[in-house]
């Protein structure tokens, strides 16, 4: 579950595609990712996307920005979302909602709400410093999100969204 941000802050995705190139043959746009991973599609049934359309559909549309550039060292930069709460309490609810699926595969992990915009290969201050030599003028990205995404894996590596999820409070 994601949300998608290339709407709502295009130019910051312009930048996402050149500055995390893995990104684009996988076709993942820059987005907040609130639960992964999540259902194998396979497993995926109607109940479930019923129990999502039930929860997100009370939720009114999250607003924020990504405000700043922060990294969580050798692993990815990414940008932060200020304010953090909503998003923070929806992550934490679907995570609670679903779990059978703890977010990026660890039982209480309470991960940081991130925008990933380039692995770290390497150096990790060379990294970010390219990031924000590319991002430089595009932060802050002011957000204002009224779906939410279920994207899929349809082939190894590459990605689709599969139902989207209307916030509708």
């Amino acid at each position: 579950m994601t949300l998608i941000l290339a709407d709502t802050a295009p130019a910051l995705a312009e930048a996402h595609w050149e500055t995390y190139p893995e990104r684009v043959p996988e076709e993942i746009p820059l987005s907040l990712t609130l639960l992964y991973p999540f259902v194998p599609s396979e497993e995926l049934t109607e109940t479930h996307l019923e129990t999502l359309r039930a929860f997100f559909a009370p939720r009114r549309p999250l607003v924020f920005d990504l405000a700043r550039l922060e990294e969580f060292p050798d692993v990815v930069v990414y940008a932060a979302p200020e304010p953090e709460d909503e998003v923070r309490a929806t992550m934490r609810a679907l995570w609670a909602l679903f779990p059978e699926y703890p977010p990026y595969g660890r039982p209480n992990n309470d991960p940081l709400p991130h925008a990933t915009l380039a692995l770290i290969k390497g150096d990790t201050a060379a990294t970010r410093a390219a990031v924000a030599e590319r991002v430089e003028g595009l932060l802050p990205a002011h957000c204002v999100v009224d779906e939410a995404s279920l994207m899929e894996e349809f082939e190894p590596d590459h990605w689709r969204i599969r139902e989207t999820f209307p916030l509708g409070g």
